[in-house]
């Protein structure tokens, strides 16, 4: 049994709204205001937040490790009943993350195979975790079960459910909370905000991840666009840091309610929704689980027939030893790629050899439209049965 503690939280940083502006923020709205100078508050906020995206170019911090077919469940012991208990609890979790169906579990055959989760499970293990709860440690054990993949995988299919692929691109969660004292970035992984959002994506399989801001001004920065709903300036942010989705949240306290406005932005395309709690825990939970919905269709593996086949690929656009590490990850990431091996390297281009779990036409199918691997429609390369096009 391991005890793991929490790092010490950090006071993130506070929007400091100085003398300049002639007027507040407001809650989620864009605006052009000006300071007492004449210039444009709008010019000023663009060119610190472009210092901003270039200091934090590196890429992503903070994201999570996704173990599809692991599942955890909280136990109030070690005894025989609870581990059962445990058991169904963390199989509902898998089949939900990997199916992207919260109701997966209540599907006809489905309930069954549930029903008997110690059946289909390879190992287990129990895990403490001490937190602080009300100025006293609390100690909260739980069980983490990981569970045969082909098993699985045949449950889901034989109730007429797709599996979702492996490969799920990072959605950057720029989140901002004000509980009365003035918005301020959630950016620290240890605290009970970020926790709660976090977890509840990592139940669904959904890949969420925090910028990593640890400067306080820069942190200042993030809270203020956030707060103003600035969308352009956050995309652009994280598309500098390799992330293509946002999850968006502004969170207020009034009262004893909190309220949320969550933004989901794909494909430069958002999508929003409002929601109410009085549990800040809960909201945020809701946050996540609201983008995993509207997400799981898009990332949805078609249910296709296993057929093992070895092809030939040519890979454009690698220009460094980064994006050949980061290709062969992605790959390695792809539950429907066995093995891939490099045959031949010319210019900026790769020669792989697949060998595959499907056809050749079944994985390109099932390649995201916009992930980094994108099929170069009409180009042919000597050799390659398929090219495609690696985009960072």
């Amino acid at each position: 049994t391991r005890t793991r503690k929490r790092p010490a939280i950090i006071p993130a940083g506070r929007v400091r709204r100085g003398a300049a502006w002639t007027r507040p923020v407001r809650f989620g709205r864009l605006s052009t205001f000006t300071d007492h100078k004449g210039l444009s508050v709008a010019l000023v906020r663009f060119l610190r937040w472009m210092c901003l995206s270039l200091t934090l170019a590196g890429g992503i911090a903070a994201a999570q490790t996704l173990s599809l077919y692991t599942g955890e469940a909280p136990v109030a012991d070690q005894s025989d009943e609870q581990r059962a208990e445990g058991l169904r609890n963390a199989f509902v979790q898998v089949l939900g993350k990997l199916s992207g169906d919260p109701g997966a579990a209540n599907r006809e055959g489905v309930a069954k195979a549930v029903a008997d989760a110690e059946r289909y499970v390879q190992q287990y293990s129990y895990r403490q975790d001490v937190t602080t709860e009300g100025g006293q440690p609390q100690v909260h054990l739980s069980l983490v079960a990981q569970f045969d993949r082909t098993a699985v995988d045949r449950i889901l299919r034989e109730a007429g459910l797709k599996v979702l692929g492996a490969s799920r691109p990072p959605v950057l969660l720029w989140l901002a909370l004000d509980d009365g004292s003035g918005a301020h970035l959630v950016d620290d992984p240890a605290s009970p905000e970020a926790r709660a959002a976090l977890a509840a994506a990592q139940a669904r399989g959904l890949n969420l991840v925090l910028p990593g801001i640890s400067e306080p001004a820069q942190a200042d920065l993030a809270a203020d666009a956030i707060w103003r709903a600035d969308l352009p300036a956050l995309a652009a942010n994280a598309a500098r840091r390799q992330a293509n989705l946002m999850l968006v949240g502004q969170l207020r306290r009034v009262g004893e309610q909190w309220g949320a406005r969550w933004i989901l932005v794909e494909a430069g395309a958002p999508q929003s929704w409002d929601l109410a709690d009085g549990n800040l825990e809960s909201l945020l939970a809701a946050g996540a689980n609201g983008a995993a919905d509207r997400l799981a269709g898009r990332y949805a593996k078609a249910s296709v027939e296993r057929h093992p086949s070895t092809v030939l690929v040519w890979v454009d656009g690698i220009t460094s030893a980064a994006d050949y590490a980061r290709l062969l990850d992605l790959l390695g990431r792809d539950d429907l790629v066995r093995e891939a091996r490099p045959q031949a390297a010319r210019g900026s281009g790769l020669l792989l050899r697949l060998n595959l779990n499907v056809k050749l036409a079944g994985w390109i199918e099932n390649l995201p439209p916009d992930g980094p691997l994108r099929v170069s429609e009409g180009a042919e390369a000597d050799g390659a049965e398929a090219v495609l096009r690696f985009v960072r």
